[in-house]
């Protein structure tokens, strides 16, 4: 068994739909990066990689390329799933905790939950998504942007 962490964030953008693990949100503000910019996504993503010691997201969909560019980050964990298979391993749990002020999170992870499953091919059971504020401290607590923290193991 490995354990690997992954880390993301991003801030605020006007103009820009709102989607964390792979679920829109109705909310005035999305996330500013070179894909849809799915702060969990990405960061169960560079869990998976490191967990298998496949470097990280920025190493297999880099922001410089105009292929991943506004790319649905549902893609990039398919495929990350893929490598991580091809290399002979497979999930064996995920706890992930989004940190945001704002919007308010909780009424979504049962649709993450299901979505993240789905794309990933592994059961609901095997997965863990809290949120939480972070007290008005920091730049997600001045809703400045979303942070999110994966653990994940794999076997």
């Amino acid at each position: 068994m490995r354990i690997g962490f992954g880390y993301d964030v991003h801030a605020f953008a006007e103009g820009r739909e709102l989607r964390i693990g792979g679920v829109r949100i109705d909310y005035p503000y999305g996330l500013m990066g070179h894909s849809d910019a799915d702060v969990l996504i990405h960061a169960i993503c560079d869990a998976l990689l490191g967990a298998a010691n496949l470097r990280d997201i920025g190493y297999h969909f880099p922001d410089t390329s105009a292929e991943y560019k506004n790319i649905d980050s549902k893609i990039l964990l398919r495929e990350t799933m893929r490598l991580l298979r091809e290399a002979g391993y497979e999930l064996g749990n995920i706890d992930a905790t989004v940190a945001a002020e704002q919007p308010k999170l909780n009424p979504h992870i049962p649709d993450m939950l299901k979505t993240l499953s789905e794309v990933m091919n592994v059961p609901v059971k095997d997965l863990s998504i809290k949120a939480t504020t972070t007290e008005k401290l920091g730049f997600t607590g001045r809703r400045e942007g979303i942070a999110a923290y994966v653990v994940a193991l794999i076997k």
